[in-house]
């Protein structure tokens, strides 16, 4: 029986081994040699099983249905799957059945087996384009993670004839889960490496889910990614270097505490070497990044700007990292090519983003101490070690006033976004969505590109909407079937009914005051001031019928009491307090 539509003689030649797995699916085996240049589709009443390195080769062109799983064995080298130059991949799922690439050990029907510290089960999912890169003064590179005796792994053009709008396919609701691989130190695959790809392709509702090396990194090439997830990497969540000149917007980053990695939230490097032209610039709008904790022991930088590197950063949350919000590299004295050279000569913009909890100090200081909340990293004045940080002497100290005047000019602030829920278990609770009252709607927002049809306009800061009925990462997720967010975020609208059960007495109150559930449930209360901070957070118990609430250490003033319930909807009562 052919599984494969309009290819019936290709099927009937390669010799799979079909066998049942689960659910009735069949499993088809697929090695390098069932690939090539043909057209193939691979359906969800069945389950493949790649083992190796898989090579879909130039002219070829790759359809996968909505629902179907990819699986990988665990190969030493990993088992990948390669789209070479020229080759296209479609895979477009739906945000009630997604495409899931992901390791033979894990049953997608079990939510618990594998999680987020299960990494590098297999390799990852590469694409490989046209579109302009250079490294080392050469623009046709061999990707990362792949032995270079392969000629099929190289990416760009070797004679600078690039096709920047490329066209490699569509990556739609898709989940890539538990890959990455190292075939030595600083060459490793990533659960998903974009190299060269062209803007003529479209990467939209992706999600990486724990992944050994970066989550996403990009190597050269002008592709846009829009409505991204990045969870639980032990390195960069997203990394992008090699003259990437793309977009992106509605990127989400989530890190585990116990990475391995230096862990940055992401990693921006122009091309290799440091002092070498064209740089990295790409164009990001709303991006929530949110670190491995201010406790963590491990865990990097929230934005980490190196050599090489322009661009424009815009309206986004960075949030929860044990490190800094922003480090800038200030590279050999009189360089014109680092971080911050194109910073001072107008060709970096960092602008209306919101920075919350990076380090340990409470007091979070827009200065470059050991309790501020930036670093200039400097390698030729101060100290004189390589890499060191500097914040007072020399260069050092001129490129922190500049870069604090520059952020300050360009309205970013350090102020609680109210993330809904943090947590990085699976237990149903992590809900990222900042609330109304908190940053993500306060202050201006950098404006969107005019006449740019990428771009959704919105307005708030981050990659989500405070309204759960927006909530674009729900249902086709890992996040959202390993039990991580909340299953019932659907509506953000309570029925008056329900508003008018819900008392607050005395009201205004002097020490104490008494929330009334009246048979409703909410799981957490928040406190909220007249500048829009969070004052206090606590979690309720389940059949709770009434709280008190000390406020004994509040101030005399109005305020506003902030209940959430497990259906995603937010009952706000204010409250006045006078002492």
């Amino acid at each position: 029986m052919s599984i494969f539509k309009n290819i019936k003689s290709w099927v009937l030649t390669t010799g799979f081994a079909a066998t049942t797995l689960f659910s009735n699916a069949a499993t088809i085996n697929i090695t390098d040699s069932d690939l090539g240049n043909g057209i193939y589709n691979w359906t969800k009443n069945n389950v493949y099983l790649l083992n190796g390195l898989v090579y879909l080769e130039s002219g070829g062109k790759l359809n996968i249905e909505a629902g179907t799983v990819i699986k990988f064995k665990n190969t030493n080298p990993a088992s990948a799957l390669i789209i070479t130059r020229g080759a296209q991949i479609f895979a477009e799922g739906s945000k009630d059945d997604p495409i899931i690439f992901t390791s033979e050990a894990d049953d997608v029907e079990n939510p618990t087996d594998l999680g987020p510290n299960d990494v590098a089960l297999w390799g990852g999912l590469v694409i490989l384009g046209k579109a302009h890169t250079y490294k080392n003064g050469n623009t046709e590179v061999n990707v990362e993670g792949i032995p270079t005796t392969e000629t099929r792994a190289k990416y760009g053009d070797a004679n600078g004839n690039f096709t920047n709008n490329d066209n490699s396919g569509i990556l739609r609701y898709v989940s890539i889960r538990h890959g990455g691989s190292e075939l030595a130190p600083g060459n490793e695959l990533q659960n998903l490496t974009l190299a060269g790809v062209g803007n003529g392709t479209i990467i939209e509702y992706i999600e990486i889910y724990a992944s050994s090396d970066d989550g996403i990194e990009i190597f050269g090439g002008t592709v846009n990614l829009k409505y991204a997830i990045v969870a639980f990497a032990d390195d960069d969540t997203y990394d992008f270097d090699e003259y990437w000149t793309g977009k992106g917007q509605f990127w989400f980053g989530l890190q585990r505490e116990t990475a391995t990695g230096p862990d940055a939230g992401f990693e921006a490097d122009g091309s290799t070497p440091d002092n070498l032209a064209p740089a990295t610039n790409p164009l990001l709008y709303n991006i929530t990044i949110i670190g491995s904790g201010v406790g963590a022991t491990k865990g990097g930088t929230a934005w980490l700007l190196r050599a090489g590197i322009q661009g424009q950063y815009y309206n986004s949350i960075l949030t929860d990292f044990r490190s800094k919000c922003l480090e800038v590299q200030d590279r050999p004295k009189n360089s014109t090519t680092d971080a911050y050279a194109q910073l001072t000569n107008g060709n970096m913009t960092i602008g209306n983003n919101v920075f919350w909890k990076c380090g340990a100090s409470s007091t979070q200081p827009l200065d470059a101490s050991s309790t501020g909340i930036i670093r200039v990293t400097v390698t030729d004045t101060c100290s004189g070690t390589p890499n060191s940080p500097c914040n007072t002497n020399g260069e050092g100290g001129s490129a922190v006033t500049f870069l604090v005047n520059h952020l300050t000019s360009n309205n970013n602030t350090i102020a609680d976004p109210q993330i809904t829920f943090i947590d990085r278990e699976q237990n149903e609770t992590l809900d990222p969505r900042p609330s109304i009252s908190g940053a993500a709607y306060s202050g201006t927002l950098a404006a969107y590109p005019a006449n740019d049809s990428f771009f959704t306009h919105v307005n708030y800061k981050g990659a989500f909407d405070a309204d759960a009925n927006n909530f674009w990462a729900a249902k086709w997720t890992t996040l959202y079937k390993n039990n991580h967010l909340r299953k019932d975020i659907h509506t953000g609208i309570l029925p008056t009914s329900i508003k008018n059960q819900v008392n607050i007495f005395p009201n205004p109150a002097q020490n104490d005051f008494t929330i009334d559930f009246n048979g409703t449930f909410y799981e957490r209360i928040e406190i909220i001031n007249s500048s829009g901070q969070q004052i206090k957070s606590f979690k309720v118990l389940p059949n709770t019928l009434q709280i008190n609430v000390n406020t004994e250490t509040l101030s005399e003033g109005l305020y506003l009491v902030r209940l959430l319930n497990r259906s995603g909807e937010t009952l706000i009562k204010k409250l006045s307090i006078s002492k």
